[in-house]
């Protein structure tokens, strides 16, 4: 989702409502703005100094999409409005799917691999494996919503409704219920907060700011809100610990935990 601080995102009902349903934190620091560099953090455990929403700044780096795939784990990226598999274009024709909210398509091996590139996909492509069998959905599914849902070009309550329907979707989903965990996070904040992954310390400066992150996960506690700090990187770092691969980046971190603790277990 795009361009809310935490305490924005909750200003907005449907999204509020999501928070009181499932489980949240205020505390989660975006990497950077604008909003490329976050994204390249979640997939990859860094920024790769980029400072901007550049379309022709590739990154010869690794990243969780080319890791999952030599590791044998399914996986597939889906955005709203991409016009096609494998699109590498900076905008649809319509220009609700940008480059820049789409991490994968930045890494030169994902750039250059069919095989890899055939992982980004339209996200009209998920909705009939939501409602199949948990064994047809991949066992890491990214998405994107287009530039009106994420709140990008149109109002919060557009966004928070999207979402709404979004996250409706997933938990009636037998994928979801067979074990599964939903991660809904903003690209950046209002501020620019930032979070040390070193240290867990945090500063006014150098980051995206606050954001909020709701999870949802079978079973656990309706309402439930944990304090952090958590960053881009926790995601990244979560995945990669469930899936058993090694981290990337600032994913190792010291100062960076998990989202473990919203487990129901936990």
């Amino acid at each position: 989702m795009e361009n809310l601080g935490a305490s924005q995102a909750m200003a907005v009902p449907s999204i509020a409502a999501l928070a009181e349903r499932y489980q949240s934190t205020p505390d989660f620091y975006a990497a950077a703005h604008p909003s490329l560099p976050n994204y390249l953090a979640l997939v990859s455990g860094s920024t790769w100094g980029i400072d901007s929403d550049c379309t022709t700044c590739t990154v010869d780096g690794d990243n969780l999409g080319a890791q999952l795939s030599a590791a044998d784990i399914s996986w597939d990226a889906y955005f709203e409005n991409i016009p096609s598999s494998c699109f590498l274009g900076p905008e649809s024709p319509d220009g609700l799917y940008a480059e820049k909210h789409d991490p994968f398509a930045y890494f030169d091996d994902i750039r250059s691999s069919p095989v890899l590139c055939a992982h980004i996909e339209p996200f009209g492509d998920l909705t009939p494996l939501l409602s199949g069998p948990a064994s047809g959905v991949p066992r890491f599914v990214w998405v994107t919503p287009n530039m009106c849902d994420d709140g990008h070009n149109c109002a919060p309550s557009v966004a928070g409704a999207w979402l709404s329907g979004f996250v409706s979707s997933v938990v009636a989903s037998p994928a979801w219920r067979s074990g599964g965990m939903l991660i809904v996070t903003w690209d950046e904040g209002d501020t620019d907060a930032a979070m040390d992954p070193q240290t867990a310390v945090i500063a006014p400066s150098g980051g995206g700011g606050p954001v909020l992150a709701l999870v949802v996960t079978p079973g656990a506690p309706a309402g439930r809100v944990l304090a952090g700090p958590y960053d881009d990187y926790s995601v990244l770092r979560t995945v990669e610990e469930a899936f058993g691969v090694p981290l990337l980046g600032q994913a190792a971190a010291s100062g960076v935990q998990p989202l473990t603790a919203f487990l129901p277990s936990s």
